[in-house]
């Protein structure tokens, strides 16, 4: 069974040393001004060896700190009630802000959540070491191979034999299909993987603690940029609240 997501944020760069965990602060900002932009990384399996579940349905909003709308009584947060801060998804090369929050009728964004998501693709972990196919070569359970003119795709053992004399012909394409060679049976694997709308990947994959090589698990994490835009009429005092990621998964 593959394991929940795990999910990490990193604020400003994608290093590990910068992963966000305490409150971020975004400073005493004035009325009718605008905070500082943040940046932030957030991000599923990172560095982790074994495949998570992707996040499916991503959206970033905000919250008062019992996960309300921030308009109860009692517990007046007016950055969430108010939809102060704006998102802009980075990853997906956005130009524009979207205010989040509360939402409502009558204001500029009523569902009050803006949908994560990122153009960048994951490579997969074993692509680099996968063995290029032989002939009359036995294979061992879970042994990666790439055919001699390289497809886009590996393959993966999943029953152990010795190959045919003839490499195979017809080397599958769609992922998950099945491929027959002597006595050994492979399944097929995309290399790079891309997610679909609203999604991040949680493969498997080697990233480092600076994150130089972060561009190999590109579709495991979206880049945000996040700013509070104070109207006049805000009041004076903290507002404590909660950026939040909400997801779904398999």
């Amino acid at each position: 069974m593959t394991k929940a997501p795990v999910v990490s944020w990193y604020e400003g760069t994608n290093e590990k040393s910068s992963e966000v965990t305490q409150t971020v602060n975004y400073g005493t900002v004035d009325a009718d001004s605008q905070s500082a932009i943040k940046v932030f990384y957030i991000w599923n399996n990172r560095g982790e060896s074994e495949d998570a579940s992707k996040m499916e349905e991503v959206v970033f909003t905000t919250r008062d700190r019992n996960g309300g709308d921030g308009g109860s009584t009692g517990n007046i947060v007016e950055a969430v009630r108010d939809n102060w801060f704006h998102v802009r998804v980075d990853s997906l090369n956005e130009s524009s802000f979207t205010a989040v929050g509360k939402g409502g009728v009558g204001t500029k964004n009523p569902s009050g959540t803006k949908e994560l998501g990122t153009n960048g693709t994951t490579t997969n972990v074993n692509a680099s070491t996968a063995q290029v196919w032989s002939a009359s070569k036995t294979l061992t359970l879970d042994t990666y191979i790439q055919p001699t003119e390289g497809n886009g795709f590996i393959y993966k053992v999943t029953k152990a034999g010795t190959t045919d004399t003839n490499e195979p012909t017809t080397w599958m394409t769609v992922e998950g299909s099945p491929v027959f060679d002597g006595s050994v049976e492979y399944v097929a694997i995309k290399i790079d993987k891309t997610p679909n709308a609203k999604e991040i990947l949680g493969l498997a994959n080697n990233t480092d603690v600076n994150g130089d090589n972060a561009n190999l698990a590109g579709g495991n994490f979206v880049q945000v940029s996040v700013y509070a835009d104070v109207p006049i009429t805000a009041s004076a005092g903290k507002n404590l609240l909660v950026q939040r990621v909400s997801y779904r998964y398999v």
